[in-house]
């Protein structure tokens, strides 16, 4: 009979060969039976697991830094993450960090079921901390709670509540009275937990008291736990003595990142003009300089930063969470993207390598407060929530450096359309929804035909506002909710954006053929039909033109932003000389729907179709790139323009803060 100290031999002897097998048949040691009791209580906890057959790699994803390629991987992580854990979503700082990478996966994507999730949780729990008193750790939660918060049109104080009254007698604490040696963020993993709730809240209150708590704090930990020799920060003052098998100072990778990614959680919300602003800057060029030259040939980085030799493993989340920060800064101007896009680009390489055909992504340390060893399989909450951090930075960051604003395949009837995310959360939004008309195929001017909103974005000043267009062709009002756009849509609109819509080409057709079935029913009234939908394959109630505005502007109001309705812009018909408008169908209803809703209408209808009248029919022939209906880039930009003449004829113009030099020499248009 085998006795059981065989056995274990045995079975670790046999991990080790699937190890092998796993990672190129290269021998890494086996974590000590501490090191595997911590393991095996984090899987009890649900926190993540090590198996000892995880399951091939994955072999669909590309390390390219295109919007597809880091929307393909950001899901792939992600949906086998949520699957996996929200049966046992907890408040536990594990699970928060995992939470803010599913806000930021719900941003980048536009896919609103990683936020529906969020809300779930938070509803769950009351929007409520794990402690009433709670420790850095225990505050992290709040951090999604107020992100919930801060992007809800209706701002429910419900919502921000338990929180707030939380961190209020916190700051009563007696460990915040001056000359207390005790500090409250005295580990270095607090710098990630709890600053960004504290910075949030003010950012939700108007209350400065929460940044003047989070500067001081922060200070105390600064002074207590940094190296100025290495630029990086002790996990906590008795590892300031400690040192390496090597007999190097003990820096934590992880831990690092989670200070990085705390300064980065920071300055998101912190004011441009706060005077600790340049302090956390300076922190974060200094870290990533030092990190930077830590990176191992295979992009990532060790456990143990000063002793790789010791952890030769590469650890996912500790460089995940360099990414994120790196790339963060790259974005925002505060590191320079030709040092640190080559760092930024490896990295991800090297993440991509750990994750499996599934979406596991392995090679993350177990929970702990130091270096450790792990196996190649491991996978934890903590360090996926880094990776989609990571990856929401790297899309912004290849929108930005290409200049295409194409960021995202938009899943739906046809998967090959491509939608921008704003370039930059931190401003406010200008969305642009309709059909072709406003933005034809990918806006590349394909065919001699652009839509008016490809050159609607030059009559604005980007570094005050993003232009988004989410318009798609063939859409009509109905489909565009229909096949999902909408809610993806209304899944990035935050209080202060403004929506612009525009339908009516598409509304015309049958409501139930096989080959589009996009029709709506004529007017504004409460008329509806139920029908099968031979292209969705599910029944459906259809309703009028007016119904489907009307719900894009009460959805938008409940986003706390500001919906404009747009008349169509006319085709290219003509009647006695004059090009036919629109009034008595589309363009009409449209003006009724704005009426009846009480906001902005602009009637491009009849602006563009004045404008169409005084050059002539041989004159608005070149700006047709098509018999009657799609623009040229010269008719897109005529359009354009009548949109910003309609715009500035508003009573109240929600972007004349945010034009141009172009955008400022437009006139109003003035109705005759």
């Amino acid at each position: 009979m085998i006795g059981r100290s065989t056995k274990c031999v045995l079975a670790a002897a046999m991990l080790l060969l699937t190890v092998q097998g796993v990672m190129s048949a290269q021998k890494y040691p086996l974590p000590t039976a501490a090191q595997q009791a911590g393991i095996d209580k984090d899987a009890s906890r649900h926190f993540g697991d090590s198996p000892a057959d995880p399951g091939p790699l994955a072999t669909d994803l590309s390390p390219d830094l295109t919007p597809a390629a880091i929307d393909a991987a950001t899901r792939k992580v992600a949906d086998w993450q949520l699957a996996r854990s929200q049966p046992y979503f907890d408040r536990i700082w594990t699970w928060s960090v995992l939470y803010s990478g599913f806000m930021a996966a719900s941003d980048s994507t536009g896919d609103a079921k990683y936020r529906d999730a969020m809300t779930a949780m938070a509803k769950k729990y009351d929007w409520s901390l794990r402690n009433r008193l709670p420790n850095a750790d225990d505050q992290s939660v709040g951090q999604t709670y107020l992100e919930l918060y801060l992007h809800d049109g209706k701002k429910d104080p419900a919502m921000i509540a338990p929180t707030r009254a939380d961190l209020d007698s916190v700051i009563g604490l007696s460990t915040l009275k001056p000359g207390d040696p005790r500090i409250p963020w005295w580990w270095c993993d607090a710098l990630f937990m709890a600053p960004g709730v504290w910075v949030r809240m003010s950012e939700a209150t108007g209350d400065h008291k929460y940044i003047d708590y989070l500067n001081a704090q922060w200070q105390r930990t600064y002074d207590t736990l940094w190296d100025k020799d290495e630029h990086l920060y002790a996990r906590d003052a008795s590892y300031q003595a400690k040192r390496e098998a090597n007999g190097k100072k003990i820096f934590w990778s992880r831990g690092e990142g989670w200070v990085m990614a705390g300064i980065v959680r920071v300055l998101q919300y912190l004011p441009k003009n706060d005077p600790h602003r340049a302090f956390y800057v300076e922190q974060l060029r200094e870290m990533s300089a030092r990190v930077a030259q830590l990176q191992d040939t295979d992009g990532l980085w060790h456990a143990g930063l000063l002793d790789p030799e010791h952890y030769p493993l590469p650890e996912v989340s500790g460089s995940a969470l360099f990414v994120y920060a790196m790339t963060w800064g790259v974005n925002e101007g505060v590191l320079d993207g030709a040092t640190y896009r080559p760092v930024i680009t490896k990295a991800w390489g090297g993440m991509l390598q750990h994750v499996y055909a599934d979406g596991r992504l392995g090679c993350i340390q177990q929970t702990g407060p130091e270096p450790a060893l792990y196996l190649p399989s491991a996978s934890y909450t903590y360090g996926v929530g880094g990776f989609l951090l990571a990856a929401s930075e790297l899309k912004r960051m290849s929108l930005q450096h290409s200049g295409s604003g194409v960021v995202d395949t938009d899943p739906g009837r046809s998967a090959n359309i491509v939608l921008p995310v704003p370039a930059n959360p931190s401003l406010p939004t200008i969305f642009l929804v309709g059909d072709s008309t406003v933005r034809n195929g990918h806006g590349d001017g394909a065919n001699n035909q652009m839509g008016w909103g490809e050159p609607f974005v030059s009559y604005f000043d980007t570094s005050k506002v993003n232009v988004v267009n989410r318009a798609i062709g063939g859409r009509s009002s109905r489909t565009y909710i229909t096949e999902g756009h909408w809610e993806r849509t209304l899944a990035l609109i935050k209080p202060g954006d403004v929506v612009l819509f525009q339908f009516g080409h598409n509304d015309s057709g049958s409501l139930d053929d096989t080959a589009r079935a996009r029709g709506t029913i004529n007017g504004v009234g409460d008329e509806s039909k139920e029908i099968e939908n031979p292209i969705l394959k599910k029944h459906e109630v259809v309703h009028t033109f007016g119904w489907y505005m009307a719900q894009y502007v009460e959805e938008t109001k409940a986003k706390g932003a500001t919906p404009i309705i747009c008349s169509l812009v006319p085709r290219k018909t003509w009647k006695d000389g004059k090009i036919v408008r629109g009034a008595s169908s589309y363009g009409g209803w449209a003006r009724e729907v704005a009426e009846k809703e009480h906001v902005g209408f602009i009637d491009l209808n009849e602006i563009t179709a004045r404008k169409y009248d005084a050059l002539g029919e041989a004159g608005v022939e070149p700006l047709f790139g098509d018999p009657h209906t799609h623009t040229t880039l010269a008719g897109a930009e005529m359009n354009a323009e009548s949109v910003v003449s309609g715009l500035k004829a508003l009573k109240k113009d929600p972007v004349a803060k945010d034009f141009s030099g172009k955008g400022k020499a437009v006139k109003a248009y003035r109705e005759k």
